[in-house]
């Protein structure tokens, strides 16, 4: 609260009353305060959301007022997903948008797959892309394309079975090893180096072979896949809530990432 009051020039008490003017005014808690913290209600993130779907027709309307040109786009773009497919298949996929019309300001992150849900929930991401859809009424997921990943080691690797992993958590090397035994699969000896780019280094300096998606290594002449009939197929699915109003912005990313997204996964 004491940041938000800064950042909108007034004290922090006024903005506490004013947040309590607004829950009275709707009859709701928008706040939940514990020892953990302050976080958004369901009704909190509802009303977030609106103000981000108005925020996006202002942004529409006053470019118009200002003479901007009919098809100019505008606005904030803020895309999170896991780290294989943002710098290889989003950032691509949106890079002649954004050379287009660079009114369009785009925030890209990767995260954590648990924790791109709650960042879509709280308004501080537009999108995000998920290896699964989440089946809910009140978000669209539109499936981009599949990931293949395959194991891969250094060409000629003559090194210890080990396998390199995210993290601990990181199931994608157990549910490639299950494809063909769940015995090996529980017996692996593992070293964690946290996101995709970090494994591939791994691999390339010999530290051990790695289940990596084959859009990203693919004609790498350090590497080598171990089992080239084998791979683990990975859904790539974008995620956005569902709203009365889209931005052209919104519509016109949609269009790009549905119809040149898979051509990166292929």
């Amino acid at each position: 609260f004491t940041r938000a009051a800064a950042k909108i020039h007034i004290t922090q008490s006024a903005l506490s009353q004013r947040i309590q003017n607004l829950e009275s005014e709707l009859g709701t808690s928008l706040f939940i305060r514990d020892r953990s913290g302050i976080r958004l209600t369901e009704q909190g993130d509802e009303l977030l959301r609106y103000c981000q779907a108005k925020a996006a027709i202002e942004t529409d309307v006053v470019g118009r007022i200002k003479g901007l040109a009919s098809d100019e786009l505008t606005g904030v773009l803020r895309i999170g997903g896991f780290s294989s497919v943002m710098r290889s298949v989003i950032l691509p996929a949106l890079a002649p948008l954004l050379l287009n019309y660079p009114r369009v300001k785009l925030e890209l992150i990767s995260r954590e797959l648990q924790q791109l849900p709650q960042l879509l929930k709280s308004g501080e991401l537009d999108f995000v892309v998920l290896d699964r859809s989440l089946n809910r009424e009140d978000l669209a997921s539109i499936h981009l394309g599949d990931e293949l990943n395959a194991l891969v080691q250094k060409k000629n690797y003559k090194g210890a079975d080990i396998y390199l992993d995210h993290h601990e958590n990181d199931e994608i090397t157990f549910k490639y090893l299950r494809l063909r035994s769940t015995d090996r699969a529980a017996k692996i000896e593992r070293r964690y180096l946290d996101d995709v780019y970090g494994l591939i280094d791994g691999v390339k300096l010999g530290l051990g072979r790695a289940v990596l998606p084959l859009h990203l290594v693919q004609g790498d002449k350090e590497l080598s896949v171990v089992e080239k009939d084998r791979s683990l197929k990975i859904p790539v699915v974008l995620h956005h809530y569902v709203r009365p109003f889209y931005s052209k912005l919104h519509h016109e990313v949609l269009d790009i990432l549905k119809n040149q997204a898979g051509k990166y996964l292929s």
